[in-house]
C-alpha cells in the first residue's frame, strides 16, 4: 500500500505518534511519504528509533514567504517550478475556481510546486483535520490521487471549531472518504458537527511499548516524593494548576517533594515564578524539551505522574495524551483530570486518580487520595499497564489503522470519490 501523510511539518518533538505510525507501516511492508504542508519549521525528532528508517529521505517540508508581498514577488519562480515539476499544462489546473481561498493567498501554488510528479497514492492521510482543505483541493486539481482520510486529534476538533465555528468542516464531510478520531470523545464531537457516523472510527495514537518496559517502583513514605509533568508549557496542560496544588499538598502532608517539568513553551517564565511563589522554587526543575529516551528516564525516576490537562479559553482540549500512556506503561501512578478523552484511559481508583480540571483544591485532594491508595498501587499499576497494552500498543493501533484504510479502499459506491458540489467549490 502506498500512503502519504500530510502534517504541518516533520519531524516535530511533540508529535512522536507521526513517526511511530510511519515506522510501523514501513515495518508492515508499506511505503510512506510525509508532506509538511503547513509552512512550519520542524522542531526535531523525538523518537531515536526513527533514525534508522531514513524518514527524512521520504519527507518534504514545504515553505513559502510569510508576507503576501514577498509571495507575489516570488510567484514567477514558483510558477516556473510548478511547470517544470508537473508540466506546463499544470498551470491551468491552478484555478481560482478550484482553490478559492488558498489561491488568493498563493499557498496552493507554493504547495503544488513541491508535490511529487507522481502524486498517485492509495491513501492520502491528513493527520490533522485542518489540512484536509489543502489535500482535497489538490486532489480535485489532479495533483494528488487517492482516498482521503481525515484525522481528528485535538486542537482541530476543539480550538479550531471554537474560533471558526461549527461549520468549519462542512465542506469536508461530503468529500473525504473516511475519518479517524484518536478517542471516542473526539469521535462524538465530530459526529455532532456533521461527520457521517458510519465513516468515522477510533484509532488511538500508539506507543512503542518496548521503549517503556513495566518497572513498578515500591513506595517508601520515608523517602522524597518525586512528581513529574511532561508537555508543552501552555495553559491547556494545566501545569500552573498543578504547581499550586503541589504547594498546598507539600504544606499539608509535610512530605519532602521534588518536581520535574519536562517541556518548553510560552509559559515557562510564568511557571518558574509561580513555583517560587508556591514555595517550590528550590524543589522544581525545568528540563526543557527532551526526546523519548530521556522522557522514559524521567518516568523511571519519578514516583507520581501528573497530567492536569484543562480546556483553555480558546477551547483547546486533549485526547488521552501519550505521556499518560507511557507513565502507565512503565508502572507509575497517574493523577489526571476529567478532560477530553483522558477518562477513556484513566479510571478513578482503578488505573489512577481523576479530578476536575482547572481546580487547585480538587487536584490536591486527588493527590492525597492517590497517596492513601499506596497499599493498592501494585494492582492499580498492573491494571494501568494492561489498559495501555490493550488499547495503545503500536502493533495493535497499526492493525486498526490498516483496517480503516482497507475499509475505505473497498470498492463501494458510497466510498467513491464524489463529484465536487457547489459547496465544495466554495470552500
Amino acid at each position: 500500500m502506498k500512503v502519504a501523510f500530510f502534517v504541518n511539518a516533520f519531524p516535530m518533538m511533540s508529535e512522536a505518534f507521526i513517526a511511530n505510525s510511519a515506522m510501523a507501516l514501513l515495518d508492515a511492508g508499506h511505503s510512506v511519504d510525509i508532506f509538511g504542508i503547513g509552512n512550519a519549521a520542524p522542531s526535531g525528532l523525538s523518537v531515536p528509533e526513527a533514525a534508522r528508517y531514513g524518514l527524512e529521505a521520504h519527507t518534504t517540508n514545504m515553505s513559502w514567504p510569510e508576507g503576501i508581498l514577498q509571495r507575489w514577488l516570488q510567484l514567477p519562480g514558483a510558477l516556473n517550478d510548478v511547470a517544470r515539476q508537473h508540466g506546463a499544462g499544470a498551470l491551468t489546473r491552478l484555478s481560482p475556481k478550484t482553490y478559492r481561498r488558498t489561491f488568493a493567498d498563493l499557498s496552493a501554488i507554493y504547495q503544488a510546486r513541491d508535490l511529487p510528479t507522481d502524486g498517485d497514492y492509495d491513501i492520502l492521510h491528513c493527520q490533522f483535520a485542518t489540512l484536509a482543505e489543502h489535500v482535497l483541493k489538490h486532489r480535485r486539481a489532479g495533483f494528488l490521487k487517492g482516498r482521503v482520510v481525515v484525522n481528528f486529534r485535538g486542537y482541530d476538533i476543539s480550538e479550531v471549531v471554537q474560533s471558526q465555528g461549527r461549520g468549519v468542516y462542512d465542506h469536508v464531510w461530503p468529500e473525504a472518504d473516511g475519518y479517524i478520531a484518536n478517542c471516542e470523545y473526539f469521535r462524538q464531537r465530530a459526529i455532532d458537527l456533521g461527520c457521517p457516523e458510519d465513516r468515522i472510527r477510533v484509532v488511538g495514537s500508539g506507543i512503542r511499548l518496548e521503549s517503556f518496559p513495566f518497572r513498578p517502583k515500591a513506595h517508601d513514605p520515608r523517602e522524597e516524593l518525586r512528581f513529574l509533568m511532561v508537555g508543552r508549557l501552555i495553559e491547556r496542560k494545566g501545569f500552573h494548576i498543578a504547581l499550586q496544588a503541589l504547594g498546598r499538598y507539600a504544606r499539608a502532608s509535610r512530605r519532602r517533594i521534588r518536581i520535574d517539568i519536562v517541556g518548553d513553551g510560552p509559559m515557562r517564565d510564568r511557571l518558574q515564578q509561580l513555583a517560587q511563589d508556591c514555595g517550590l522554587g528550590s524543589r522544581t526543575t525545568f528540563h526543557g524539551a527532551q526526546d523519548h529516551a530521556a522522557i522514559a528516564g524521567f518516568l523511571t525516576r519519578c514516583d507520581v505522574f501528573l497530567a492536569p490537562c484543562m480546556t483553555c479559553p480558546k477551547g483547546g482540549q486533549d485526547a488521552p495524551v501519550n505521556t499518560i500512556k507511557e507513565a502507565m506503561a512503565i508502572g507509575r501512578p497517574v493523577v489526571a483530570t476529567r478532560h477530553g478523552g483522558i477518562p477513556e484511559l484513566v479510571y478513578d481508583g482503578v488505573t489512577g486518580a481523576l479530578c476536575e480540571e482547572g481546580n487547585v483544591e480538587n487536584l490536591e485532594a486527588a493527590i492525597h487520595r492517590l497517596m492513601d491508595l499506596a497499599p493498592s498501587w501494585p494492582g492499580m499499576l498492573a491494571a494501568g499497564r494492561r489498559a495501555v497494552e490493550q488499547a495503545y500498543e503500536l502493533s495493535r493501533t497499526t492493525g486498526q489503522l490498516m483496517q480503516a484504510y482497507q475499509s475505505i479502499l473497498q470498492p463501494a459506491g458510497a466510498l467513491s470519490v464524489p463529484i465536487p458540489t457547489p459547496e465544495m467549490e466554495a470552500a
